[in-house]
């Protein structure tokens, strides 16, 4: 019996303005090794590889492969729910970086200024009184600069206010509590102890069924060191791309 398969990868990329973009280090080559591996096995069905468009794309050519293409983590989130809710997906590969931030809306130090002393004027606040007002005015400021064209080059004191992106790997199991999830974790010059408890957690946390543990300083040269997590603990310690994406595979197909 074939199974269908979804790999994320790459970044997400939140918009700022027409042309500026929260986004992160993440290139999706990762991701596209992995496809590129479960491409080879006779057992795949249909693998829909999702990923924004500058990120690394598998060099499989396959019948079986359908890029989606996605920018942000919504676009990401929508995408999943709408291949999950009309197909039999066996599995998903959450390789994808998502951000943890959007821009929620830019504005000027002289708009912010004005807003706050608009509000202020001839009030008399204590101090609690004082830090909510100020705090309501930045969540919810009347005016904002306009964020669907080219913020100018020349704009002084722009500040951007920050939301919190949809976690997109806690929505998965939601979709179809059956699918077989693989997560990651990306965290950067921990103890292996600290590394391996915060995957567990996340996993834990999410009904992944497997998460893939990375630390950034153990990776570069040619190597990748990962250790891949499930509910009995380390499954599978692994030391380059390759090595996980068979791996991966495995997991998938055996």
């Amino acid at each position: 019996m074939s199974k269908n398969i979804i790999v994320t990868s790459g970044p997400t990329n939140e918009r700022i303005d027409a042309v500026m973009k929260i986004t992160n280090m993440s290139t999706g080559a990762l991701g596209a090794i992995v496809a590129d591996e479960l491409l080879k096995e006779e057992k795949l069905g249909k693998l829909y590889y999702i990923s924004p468009k500058l990120a690394y794309k598998p060099g499989t050519k396959s019948e079986k492969l359908e890029f989606v293409q996605t920018e942000s983590a919504v676009d990401l989130l929508k995408a999943l729910k709408d291949i999950i809710t009309n197909n039999d997906i066996y599995g998903i590969v959450h390789s994808a970086a998502v951000g943890d931030y959007y821009g929620e809306y830019a504005i000027t130090g002289e708009q912010l200024a004005s807003l706050i002393a608009s509000e202020l004027y001839n009030k008399e606040l204590d101090k609690e009184e004082l830090e909510r007002t100020i705090l309501e005015v930045i969540k919810n400021p009347d005016m904002i600069t306009d964020n669907t064209h080219k913020i100018s080059s020349y704009q002084d004191n722009l500040m951007v206010k920050l939301g919190l992106t949809p976690k997109v790997i806690s929505s998965i199991k939601e979709f179809d509590p059956s699918i077989k999830l693989i997560g990651f974790k990306l965290l950067d010059g921990v103890s292996k102890e600290e590394l391996i408890s915060v995957a567990s957690r996340l996993r834990e946390k999410n009904k992944a069924d497997y998460i893939v543990a990375n630390d950034l300083s153990r990776i570069g040269n040619g190597k990748h060191y990962a250790t891949i997590i499930n509910e009995d603990g380390i499954y599978k310690e692994c030391e380059t791309k390759d090595d996980i994406s068979k791996t991966l595979r495995k997991i998938l197909f055996k």
